[in-house]
């Protein structure tokens, strides 16, 4: 579970001093969010997510796609053709999504699946399958408002559970998303709220009996309460629900964590969002760490733009300056599950915790 998204970290002097050939492994994680429809000659979009699971900067990194033959890969960010393409240094925690749009030639293959490779001087760090026309993959279907009880009292398709624990090196976020009656998503969301094909790092398997109100995950027991919270492997968890597309907000909400060793050898980060009701809104955020030889602070300018709540329950934030910035979204449950909180009780934004800190 991500602990922070873009905090700084400190690299202690005894691990620099360890031999090249012992170094650890950098930790990367990729995943490549699948398409249900077969493959035409009409290019469809996907979305590859690298992760720095670690804590410190790497850069470095190449992003590479393997396909079948027939199939005509366009990544973006790469050279026209090219089917590579280097990353941006990513600090600890972040990011990068990189689109991928797939179509065939008039042999190509209408299902299959693609390899997704991450390396770093030559040397695979991660991998991941991108699966094509095979059902179940692509964005879940667009839903507005709390989510509604299935038909199947068994089934837990759509209900999307969030916490956090504290702990000395920052704060642990944790994400529960049953994306079908067999499994759930245990990873942040991200910019799209994914899907499960079959069980893997990401999607668990998972049982419930509405009866007898008992449920597994992954083999082990958890508990689904009567006030819509959830007991799994020793962490608690609140049920979220989506707003309706088109909602405009009213607020300022805070994300902050920290990283590294606090408070000796610390960094910490904190976002502040505006959101106005006319739909605009302003960003500011401020970067700082401790250390035993200097303390420093970060801070760049504010930024501005429109906000969207979409359908397909994601936040787009576009700023003034062209980016774009997507997440998912959702914001606390009543206790009954028939309303939503209002968001500064509570707002995640692809798996980050924004809360309403003022006095």
């Amino acid at each position: 579970m991500r602990a922070v998204r873009w905090g700084l970290s400190i690299v202690l002097a005894a691990a620099a001093a360890a031999p090249a050939t012992a170094a650890a492994k950098p930790a990367v994680r990729v995943t490549a969010q699948p398409l249900a429809a077969t493959l035409t000659a009409r290019a469809a979009k996907t979305t590859i997510v690298v992760r720095n699971a670690g804590r410190g900067r790497l850069a470095g990194l190449t992003l590479s796609v393997t396909a079948p033959k027939g199939v005509k890969v366009a990544l973006a960010g790469a050279r026209r053709g090219a089917r590579s393409r280097a990353l941006p240094p990513l600090k600890g925690g972040r990011a990068a999504r990189v689109t991928v749009a797939l179509s065939r030639t008039a042999r190509g293959p209408a299902r299959g699946r693609l390899t997704v490779k991450v390396t770093r001087r030559g040397r695979a760090l991660a991998s991941a399958r991108l699966a094509f026309g095979r059902g179940g993959g692509g964005r879940s279907p667009a839903r507005t408002g709390p989510a509604q009880p299935p038909v199947d009292p068994n089934d837990l398709t759509g209900r999307y559970f969030w916490g956090s624990t504290y702990t000395l090196g920052g704060i642990l976020q944790h994400t529960l998303y049953f994306t079908s009656k067999q499994f759930v998503w245990v990873d942040d969301t991200d910019s799209v709220w994914p899907t499960c094909a079959a069980a893997s790092e990401q999607c668990k398997p998972y049982s419930y009996d509405a009866a007898t109100n008992t449920l597994t995950i992954d083999g082990r027991p958890a508990t689904l309460k009567a006030d819509r919270s959830l007991e799994y492997d020793g962490d608690s968890y609140a049920e979220f629900g989506y707003p309706a597309a088109g909602t405009r907000w009213d607020t300022y909400v805070t994300y902050s964590n920290s990283s590294g060793i606090c408070p000796l050898y610390c960094s910490y980060y904190t976002e502040n969002l505006a959101f106005r009701p006319d739909g605009t809104f302003v960003r500011d955020a401020v970067s700082s760490g401790t250390g035993p030889i200097v303390d420093w602070a970060a801070v760049p300018p504010d930024s501005k733009g429109t906000y969207e709540v979409r359908a397909d329950r994601t936040l787009r934030l576009a700023f003034a300056d062209g980016r774009e910035r997507i997440e998912t979204v959702a914001l606390y449950l009543t206790d009954d599950g028939r309303a939503l909180r209002p968001v500064g009780d509570g707002l995640v934004l692809g798996g980050d915790g924004y809360f309403d800190i003022r006095d």
